[in-house]
């Protein structure tokens, strides 16, 4: 009978683990999906009840993007572009608010790169923590530093890639890596499962 519950047990746990295993990424990208439809769709939410009367689910969301995607088209326009030269210069001359538009412009172009290579683009390796232990991380610009050409790394934490940490490394210790970011980060927040079994890196 002991034999039989422990056979048992352990059966009901491998089922339970490999359930949870399964549902695990499901429920995460649910939940930060509906976090982020219910936060984008409640801002023009409060000017639609005034129109209309009553909330419409997904109104707002789909408004934001239907408007983000015109401006996208119109600012291939020369008077679009300058226009909103004109108000990035006058934000600019704000206090405070310049500062914050700085560097969330830095952030939403990161991932385009810069014209030596940089942002998010660029998939790398270096020796961290200590000797012939590699971590992956991003190339996001080259610096000078003491006369000695440097990169800035971001190496991003797993499983949680918003957090982590940056190191100034010589241009001479930094590996370039046969990934694109998209790769490097699937590889990054789990934690090296499902990743080629082959890590080439650039000539």
């Amino acid at each position: 009978m002991k034999k039989f519950l422990n056979g048992f047990y352990l059966y009901i746990r491998r089922r339970y683990i490999l359930g949870l295993v399964l549902l695990f990424p499901l429920a995460v990208t649910y939940f930060i999906a509906a976090f982020a439809f219910n936060s984008i769709d409640g801002i023009l939410q409060p000017l639609f009840r005034q129109i209309f009367g009553r909330s419409i689910t997904g109104l707002s969301f789909i408004t934001i993007f239907i408007l983000i995607f015109f401006v996208g088209i119109l600012s291939s326009s020369s008077v679009v572009r300058a226009f909103i030269k004109y108000i990035e210069q006058f934000v600019e001359r704000l206090p405070l608010v310049n500062a914050i538009y700085r560097t969330s412009k830095q952030v939403s172009t990161a991932f385009t790169g810069t014209k030596k290579g940089g942002g998010f683009s660029r998939v790398v390796a270096i020796e961290y923590p200590k000797e012939s232990v590699w971590t992956i991380g991003f190339l996001t610009n080259i610096i000078d530093f003491d006369g000695v050409e440097h990169g800035y790394v971001y190496m991003p934490s797993t499983p949680v890639p918003n957090t982590g940490w940056l190191s100034v490394v010589p241009m001479t210790k930094i590996k370039s890596l046969d990934l694109t970011a998209e790769q490097a980060m699937r590889i990054i927040v789990a934690g090296g499962l499902g990743a080629s079994e082959i890590l080439k890196s650039k000539k």
